[in-house]
């Protein structure tokens, strides 16, 4: 048996699946400019569990479908695909299950961001290995020829990485301190108490 399901990681799973696919659906036109990779991180180490697992997997099932759907996945065959999305969608859940092994009260310090964007780079560097593999398998290319085109992406997926984990990691830390009814409350112009009075 699973055991009780919480609600609460649910719908922070929901959140973190939602966000996760839209901004990707949207940056859809730019190479390896995306932000699964961070926030499987952040589900591992926000949610724990099956979630780092769950997450990344839902996200890129939903993402490559909408992706695909409106017609930008459709310079390779759907065989290739299928092959590299086995790669893709199993190199993200390596992410999440690294994210779990992160401590999240650490993260709750300057220093702990900087620990994540870390980790969140070398799982880039791991992620587009295993990727590399993946493309050098499924459509039969020598090793050469896929480092030689990898290199450009993955020069990308790491400047994505240093734009994306620092922002999660500092988003992270601003709602568990303030919490999100406070960011909508003071958008709708509504009085927030000041808890220093």
């Amino acid at each position: 048996m699973l055991g009780r399901v919480d609600g609460k990681k649910v719908e922070i799973a929901v959140i973190f699946i939602v966000f996760g696919v839209a901004v990707r659906v949207a940056l859809a036109g730019y190479s390896n400019i995306e932000p699964v990779l961070a926030l499987s991180l952040m589900a591992g180490l926000v949610l724990g569990g099956w979630y780092a697992l769950i997450v990344p997997l839902f996200m890129m099932v939903f993402s490559d479908w909408a992706i695909y759907a409106l017609g930008a996945g459709d310079v390779f065959g759907w065989n290739i695909i299928i092959g590299i999305s086995f790669f893709t969608w199993t190199g993200m859940m390596m992410a999440g299950v690294a994210g779990r092994t992160v401590k999240p009260k650490f993260l709750f310090r300057l220093k702990g961001v900087g620990v994540f964007t870390g980790a969140a780079l070398i799982m880039t560097v791991i992620f587009d290995l295993w990727t590399m593999v993946g493309y050098m398998f499924v459509m039969d290319r020598p090793l050469y020829v896929v480092l030689a085109g990898q290199v450009t992406f993955s020069i990308y997926h790491i400047l994505s990485t240093l734009i994306f984990a620092p922002l999660f990691g500092t988003m992270y830390i601003y709602i568990h301190e303030y919490g999100i009814p406070n960011i909508l409350l003071r958008r709708s112009g509504t009085d927030v108490p000041d808890e220093d009075k």
